[in-house]
């Protein structure tokens, strides 16, 4: 939609709508932009490895999924 088509549309519209949607954009304009929100937090993320050790020791898994591909790709589905 151009510039023209919307203030066409606007100046179609009852003056109390008019009205209304003038106020709404001025108070667009008197919003703190999106990136200025405050200092960002940094984000903490879980020690996965350190909860891994803490439930199944230093024991080593097998990774299953290598597991089938092998046997898959030796001919044994």
């Amino acid at each position: 939609m151009s510039t023209t088509e919307l203030l066409e549309q606007v100046r179609a519209l009852p003056a109390r709508e008019r009205q209304k949607f003038v106020l709404g954009v001025l108070a667009l304009d008197e919003m703190p932009p999106a990136g200025d929100l405050g200092p960002v937090k940094p984000v903490r993320w879980p020690d996965v490895e350190a909860r891994a050790r803490r439930i199944f020791g230093e024991q080593t898994l097998p990774n299953l999924v290598l597991l089938e591909r092998e046997e898959e790709a030796a001919g044994g589905v």
